[in-house]
């Protein structure tokens, strides 16, 4: 939510830098193959024309924002000025994620996207952000198995973001932070993403929050977020 992002930039304000923000539309995403494409093509373009004038720090939250990583790659990638932008990246920072790169089939897709659409309904019904409601998570779940049979292409735009990653992420450091008690990316799916990054060259750095839940580090300990992510950045500018 755009209100909860304010608290990372004025992280980043303090650190001396200017944050570009982008929140792909979930909705959008699961029922138009190109949505994700269209969200961030103008910041794409925006980087694309500086060319990498200027060292760039990339920071993504959840599934969500994985997919539009992969969006944003794909635009980067496509222009010789985009090419330089990727160049400049001198960090990524994950946060809670990747997970769904690690789904087992389509009952396993429909269960993630489940749990991951459980906290906006019960927020909708009053309930306060939940992970699981009784009755509700299992009918969305259903519909999610029925849903990737209905929307075949875009199933495949988000199953497709962790091989697009692979191939067109800058080589930078990539910085991992995630909480042990997030279900709905299960700290042992990022992990196996860190060894996949690991096994490939790229240079990783991990932090798991004990008693987080899923893109709740910083409210868990804001003093230890604030400090990781200061110290990872200025490492990688300087």
């Amino acid at each position: 939510m755009p209100s909860q992002l304010m608290a990372y930039e004025r992280v980043y304000r303090s650190l001396g830098l200017t944050a570009s923000t982008v929140i792909p539309d979930t909705l959008e995403g699961l029922l138009r193959p190109q949505a994700n494409a269209r969200k961030v093509a103008p910041l794409a373009a925006e980087l694309a024309a500086e060319g990498g004038a200027r060292p760039i720090v990339v920071h993504l939250f959840s599934d969500n924002g994985f997919i539009g990583w992969a969006a944003l790659l794909d635009a980067l990638d496509a222009t010789e000025g985009g090419r330089r932008a990727r160049g400049a990246m001198r960090g990524v920072i994950l946060d809670s994620a990747p997970g769904l790169w690690a789904n087992r089939g389509p009952l396993d897709f429909a269960q993630r996207f489940a749990l991951g659409m459980t906290p906006a309904v019960s927020r909708l019904a009053k309930l306060g952000a939940r992970e699981r409601l009784p009755v509700v998570t299992p009918l969305l779940a259903a519909g999610f198995v029925a849903y990737q049979a209905l929307f075949p292409r875009s199933v495949r735009v988000i199953l497709s973001a962790s091989t697009r990653i692979e191939a067109k992420q800058p080589r930078c450091s990539h910085l991992f932070l995630y909480g042990e008690q997030d279900v709905l990316v299960p700290p042992r799916d990022i992990r196996a993403w860190i060894s996949r990054q690991r096994a490939s060259g790229i240079e990783v750095e991990e932090h798991a929050f004990l008693t987080a839940r899923h893109v709740a580090l910083f409210p868990n300990d804001p003093r230890r977020y604030r400090a990781t992510l200061g110290t990872f950045v200025k490492r990688v500018l300087e």
